[in-house]
């Protein structure tokens, strides 16, 4: 356990969150003052309070008065985060980040902005662990009873699915995630999300070589509970994890593959019918009878399902039509309760966290932008601060929604960032203040809804890629970068008639 440090303590505010005496240490530049810096309207779901504890918790406290304490260096990642889509071209660089978190403040006396090594050393002291807890504190449900599109059947209606986030092609980097056909390292994401507000119930990471999405989803199966309805994609119905899925006491519908076959048990009057999901070993057993053409007298052992089979036609706006075949596993077995139609015009729900997605990955950390942290331990702080200024976002958004009495839907989140962004820099001492701030931010995302959702088709298609420049392979060497340039002009010699 690290020595509490010895900081005259001072009367915090939510704007004064990261002002922390300093001396000079050699750590930073050296001027030998604090630099301040703020998260503006987010600060209501991050606050100084809450940092605070979640440095203690972690042992991460300053043995010593720094110009970059703990509480300004977390405030800092959050910000880098934030802030990483802020420019087309790439994610803004630590000083730039540090100007538009410090802005208004940086005429007081003294108060300058640390040089990007202090930044990244700083990053390094600080970890990951204390961003893990602030993830832990932050996470989990948004809606309210009451809000629009976040449960059916009286249930909460989440999602899961898994994506890849390609991390800084560095030794370090492609040593502990592994290295995908793209060139990159990448690390493999695993979110159980609420459907209605897009909020984050619980993630879990890990290396594309060392865990799957059924793996990750293990990991977040405490996070499930009664009164939950969960959506999946086919990936993911096998007979132990539904098992245990299905053990949290929360209700499932999950696609499943069209060569998995459910005999039927009991048909049911809305069409769907009775089934079991066999256990691997009877898997294997009624698989060979039905190869031999034997009929086994007894069903297998296994879980006690509802299999609903369905078609959708989708006709698009030039007479084209496409129809696709569905079958889904749920263990919702009342049909009264839940009729076939309804879970088939709620299964494309699940797609909210494909949308989610979209919001973590291309919106916030900025489109086709990779991680920018180069060693494992701040790609783990990265993924777990990203994590948090997601769900801080989403919670305003959920909060903009539930002032107006609208569907979250309605609330666009490009315009959640800029607002947020905006605001970052507002450094407001007072209560008051402080809430006029967030209704001012409330107000601005009313004012940009987005309009209702149509019916909308999106093909699986890649677009071309804008380059045809060959692929850099890992083992192949770089070019120096530092070269010298000799230039010689050259004189052509003239013939005597050109002689002047």
């Amino acid at each position: 356990m690290l020595a509490q440090s010895a900081m005259p303590a001072l009367p915090l505010s939510i704007t004064d969150d990261v002002a922390v005496p300093a001396v000079k240490d050699g750590s930073a530049n050296s001027s030998g003052q604090e630099c301040p810096a703020g998260l503006g309207v987010l600060t209501c779901e991050i606050s100084p309070d809450l940092v605070d504890d979640v440095i203690e918790v972690s042992g991460c406290r300053e043995q010593r008065r720094r110009l970059l304490p703990a509480r300004a260096v977390l405030y800092f990642v959050l910000g880098l985060c934030l802030f990483s889509g802020a420019d087309s071209l790439a994610p803004p660089g630590y000083r730039s980040v540090m100007r538009w978190l410090t802005d208004g403040l940086r005429h007081l006396r003294g108060v300058v902005l640390p040089t990007s090594s202090a930044l990244t050393k700083a990053r390094q002291r600080l970890g990951a662990k204390p961003l893990e807890l602030l993830f832990d504190r932050l996470r989990g449900p948004v809606a309210g009873p009451a809000t629009p599109g976040a449960f059916v059947f009286g249930l909460r209606l989440v999602a899961w699915d898994g994506t890849g986030l390609d991390a800084a092609d560095t030794t370090a980097n492609a040593t502990a995630f592994g290295v995908t056909q793209g060139g990159n390292p990448q690390v493999r994401l695993l979110a159980l999300i609420e459907c209605g507000t897009h909020a984050v119930i619980d993630a879990a990471f890990d290396s594309v070589a060392k865990a799957s999405e059924q793996k990750l989803a293990r990991r977040v199966l405490h996070a499930l509970q009664p009164g939950m309805l969960l959506l999946a994609d086919r990936n993911f119905p096998g007979h132990e994890l539904w098992g245990m899925a299905a053990a949290t006491g929360a209700d499932l519908v999950w696609r499943i593959k069209k060569n998995q076959v459910f005999t039927p048990v009991h048909e049911l009057p809305d069409g769907s019918f009775i089934s079991i999901m066999p256990t691997p070993a009877e898997n294997v057993r009624y698989g060979q009878a039905r190869a031999a053409g034997r009929t086994l007298p007894r069903p297998p052992q296994g879980h006690r399902v509802r299999i609903i089979e369905y078609t959708i036609t989708v006709k698009g706006p030039g007479g084209s039509t496409r129809v696709e075949q569905f079958r889904l596993v749920t263990t919702l077995l009342d049909h009264r309760r839940a009729p076939a139609r309804k879970l088939a015009a709620l299964y494309h729900e699940r797609w909210e966290s494909e949308n989610g997605y979209g919001e973590l990955k291309t919106r916030l950390r900025g489109a086709a932008f990779i991680l920018r942290s180069r060693l494992p331990e701040l790609v783990n702080q990265e993924i777990f601060a990203l994590l948090a200024v997601y769900q801080a976002l989403c919670s305003l958004k959920a909060e903009a929604a539930r002032t107006a009495g609208i569907d979250p839907d309605r609330i666009s989140f490009t315009v959640t960032i800029r607002v947020a962004r905006t605001h970052a820099s507002s450094h407001r001492t007072s209560p008051d203040t402080v809430d006029q701030a967030r209704r001012e931010a409330i107000m601005d995302l009313l004012e940009d809804l987005v309009p209702p959702r149509r019916d909308r088709q999106c093909d699986r298609v890649k677009k071309p890629p804008k380059n045809t420049f060959v692929t850099k392979k890992r083992d192949q060497m770089t070019p120096s970068g530092s070269v010298k340039y000799k230039i010689r002009i050259s004189r052509k010699a003239l013939s005597p008639a050109q002689t002047p």
